[in-house]
């Protein structure tokens, strides 16, 4: 899917341009697609809106349709994480001798899509977030949080809590597996907070006021112990997570930053915004490089950068997703 294509950098991502674009379009509009790449980059998983299937393409296949296509009711909120050989979600229970009326985390196969493993979670699950090693976060309803296992199919330990009155926005781990991030509002406090776990430690997480109506995505380094939070604002905000502070603001990130995704050398920031495209950043000033969107603004997309950084794939309102890249 990739191979062809030049590894990008704040020197070409300026040449950024259509390379392929998977399909094919669907019947009902899309107004909200998650993605995610696999961390070896063979998979490409599409969550679309309510009403739209999952659906995944391999790399390298020379066939624009999906591998696998699966009418599978998921928590709309909640992404989808491709992880190893697997793709796990949250939703209602789909086995046979699942417990009825039981939230529940799946995880189908990126081969042929069967349900490979089930279980039963004791809350309401609104946010998941994984590391490459496959250790997967969480949350709760009611400010629970949960440490899972992917490869092993267990739970590994109990999060100490946040507040139990929050609106989660997005969730993230740490590439080494130490941190876990969440950014969302919380109504027992009224505003939008960062909430910070060290899991070397038991203690509660960190929690960082910010100033935005609203904060949408995060996403950490994948080299620096540093991670990014965006929102309804022009701005996105540089946390360092051992000091646990503010380091810097980039601003010029227009288009209320959705999602954030880093270039495997945390060279290039990818923010999409909702309704307006995506942008490409320089991380270390903040500058834009690259900026395109469809003009659909009842849509939105995240866009991802492959882990390999030779394409960025985001998605548009018919449900086709299209890849973006540099000819090597």
């Amino acid at each position: 899917m990739t191979s062809s294509l030049a590894v990008l950098t704040p020197a070409n991502a300026t040449l950024l341009k259509p390379v392929r674009r998977l399909g094919p379009a669907l019947d009902v509009h899309c107004s909200r697609h998650q993605l995610a790449f696999d961390p070896s980059g063979t998979v490409l998983v599409v969550k679309g809106w309510l009403g739209s299937p999952l659906r995944w393409w391999a790399q390298g296949a020379a066939s624009d349709s999906p591998v696998c296509s699966v009418d599978l009711t998921l928590e709309f909120r909640v992404d989808v994480l491709s992880v190893g050989q697997l793709i796990v979600g949250a939703g209602p229970p789909v086995g046979a001798a699942a417990t009825p009326w039981r939230p529940r985390l799946v995880a189908l196969s990126t081969q042929d899509g069967t349900l490979q493993h089930e279980a039963t979670m004791p809350h309401t699950v609104i946010g998941l977030g994984a590391s490459k090693v496959g250790t997967l976060a969480v949350l709760f309803e009611g400010g629970e949080a949960l440490l899972w296992d992917v490869r092993s199919w267990r739970p590994v330990r109990e999060l100490a809590a946040m507040e139990a009155d929050i609106t989660l926005k997005d969730c993230a781990v740490s590439p080494d597996g130490r941190f876990v991030a969440v950014v969302g509002t919380s109504h027992e406090r009224g505003g939008e907070c960062l909430w910070l776990w060290d899991l070397r430690t038991q203690d509660k997480p960190w929690r960082l006021s910010l100033k935005w109506p609203i904060a949408w995505s995060v996403a950490f380094h994948p080299t620096q112990p540093l991670l990014v939070i965006g929102g309804n604002s022009d701005e996105v905000t540089v946390v360092d997570a051992h000091a646990r502070r503010v380091v810097r603001t980039l601003t010029g990130v227009g288009g209320y930053a959705c999602n954030l995704d880093f270039s495997p050398d945390g060279a290039l920031l990818v923010a999409s915004g909702d309704g307006s495209g995506f942008s490409v950043h320089r991380f270390d000033t903040g500058e834009e490089l690259f900026g395109d969107g469809d003009g659909d603004d009842m849509q939105t997309s995240d866009a991802v950068i492959s882990p390999d950084g030779r394409c960025i794939a985001w998605g548009h309102g018919d449900g086709t997703v299209s890849l973006w890249g540099v000819a090597d």
